[in-house]
């Protein structure tokens, strides 16, 4: 799945100051992701983080969509 210029919400966080923070996916990682949010870059972890995509209302597991995004698509793991 590709997120980048996807509008996410995260839902749950481990880091808690994150929580309800929306954003246009900008960078995506393997790791993280980095979000557009009132101008300024937001790194958001994506295990244990669960995001929702504004426009279709879904929601993702971090861990669904870790790993980096052209391995996604190829079916390699990292």
């Amino acid at each position: 799945m590709n997120v980048i210029g996807e509008r996410l919400t995260v839902l749950r966080s481990t880091d808690l100051s994150k929580e309800g923070r929306t954003g246009v996916v900008l960078l995506d990682t393997a790791r993280t992701l980095v979000l557009n949010t009132d101008g300024k870059s937001l790194r958001v972890e994506k295990a244990g983080t669960v995001f929702e995509v504004c426009s279709s209302k879904r929601v993702v597991l971090g861990s669904d969509i870790s790993g980096r995004l052209e391995d996604r698509w190829s079916g390699r793991s990292n």
